[in-house]
């Protein structure tokens, strides 16, 4: 124990000897839709990405403007700014570069004289005279491709296009297709047919867990998803295994089914693993968002944010997700039929979603994820009339750890990260 306290006593001294204060009174309102900003010294601040502000060293306030990013639906910062004698990325002196002679060309890309840059990289031979943005951060000039600066040997830029999407959501912009490939983020998509590429919407993403299909296979980002069953001897067949959820709302593991198994996918590792088994082999139906039937029963998918695990090594905060399939106990799904749409209060929050009916029981079936660590996408009403949680008499589920789980260990790494950042 003497020696936990004595490392815990020096991470202290350390943070108090390279604290550098607080932060400095930003105004930003003099460089709008800008990451820059100056304090009441005249001195130019750059926010950095969970950084907070860091100082622009020498910058000249007299002449200092931010070069406008991209607008459209949003806005996507460039990170790029000059004054009279120098040029900037991300808040960095590029002194190889004349601020005079850059023209933007839009996500990080920029050009000046001869020379292309994505933010600090230079595009290894590029042609500045005919470069553009082809999709997202892919940039090409003719004969080359780049994701990000990085020239993909072997794309064919005559025949570039975007994968289909289902819908269209934030990942799209990841994905490219030539005749021959798929890309992902700059990587080829080892095995995918082009032609038939289709990225698939996770519905609520906010974690860049990114899918695709192609007819026969599913991809998770890069990769392909195993053909066998963790941990067993089982093998997935193409024709036979299904995607049933993909939805970070109702559910955190997107699940799959084959026969009467229902498999999650693990995405840290890229492994298909057994949910649970059915009663049945019959095909599953979609109803709505996160509900679903076969030939004998009704589903509804459920998530549970584990914020107050104690797992190994201790600790509070984001320690895992819970998430699953539970059958509706009691309900014929043939029975199972619409109502109306209706909303509700529950827990100080205004729900809204669609109200059925089956067997003389009330369903609630909510159109967005409600408050709280659990999200479950059908609610039952008790005898007063108030919504009320289903039971999970059949309920099967799996449970991921954070790889950011709150732990002594993680503590320590992040402190020791924290004090390099800001010694250097």
């Amino acid at each position: 124990m003497v020696w936990v306290m004595t490392i815990l006593a020096l991470i202290v001294a350390l943070m108090l000897l390279l604290d550098p204060g607080e932060e400095p009174k930003v105004a930003r309102t003099d460089y709008p839709v800008s990451r820059y900003s100056h304090d009441d010294d005249g001195r130019i601040w750059f926010l950095r990405d969970g950084e907070g502000h860091h100082l622009v060293e020498g910058a000249d306030p007299e002449t200092f403007e931010p070069v406008p990013g991209d607008s459209g639906k949003g806005y996507f910062y460039s990170g790029l700014a000059r004054d009279r004698e120098h040029f900037y990325v991300d808040g960095h002196r590029k002194p190889e570069v004349n601020p005079d002679t850059v023209h933007y060309l839009g996500r990080h890309y920029y050009r000046t004289d001869e020379r292309v840059y994505y933010r600090n990289t230079l595009l290894d031979g590029a042609d500045a005279a005919n470069i553009g943005i082809r999709h997202g951060d892919y940039a090409q000039d003719g004969q080359r491709l780049y994701y990000q600066g990085r020239w993909i040997p072997g794309a064919d830029v005559s025949s570039l296009d975007e994968v289909a999407v289902t819908e269209r959501t934030p990942a799209d912009f990841h994905y490219l297709k030539d005749a021959g490939r798929v890309y992902y983020r700059g990587k080829v998509v080892e095995g995918a047919v082009p032609g038939s590429f289709t990225v698939i919407r996770v519905e609520g993403d906010t974690w860049g867990n990114h899918y695709g299909y192609d007819g026969q296979r599913y991809f998770f980002k890069d990769k392909v998803l195993p053909d066998r069953v963790a941990d067993t001897d089982q093998t997935l067949v193409p024709d036979r295994f299904r995607l049933l959820l993909a939805d970070k709302e109702f559910g955190w593991h997107l699940l799959f089914y084959q026969g009467d198994t229902v498999y999650y996918h693990q995405p840290f590792t890229n492994a298909v693993k057994v949910l649970c088994q059915r009663d049945s082999s019959a095909p599953m139906a979609a109803l709505g968002q996160g509900l679903y039937r076969d030939d004998r029963h009704l589903y509804f998918a459920w998530v549970e944010w584990d914020w107050n695990r104690q797992s190994r090594g201790g600790g509070r905060g984001l320690q895992g997700w819970s998430s699953g399939l539970a059958v509706v106990p009691d309900v014929d799904p043939d029975q199972f039929r619409f109502i109306e749409k209706a909303r509700y209060r529950w827990s100080g929050h205004t729900l809204r979603g669609d109200v059925y009916e089956a067997d003389g029981q009330r369903f609630f079936r909510l159109n967005h994820k409600g408050p709280g660590s659990y999200q479950a996408a059908l609610m039952g009403f008790d005898e007063n009339g108030e919504l009320r949680h289903l039971r999970h008499d059949s309920r099967c589920g799996a449970y991921t750890e954070s790889p950011n789980r709150s732990s002594f260990l993680n503590d320590l790494k992040g402190a020791v990260k924290w004090m390099i950042d800001r010694g250097s």
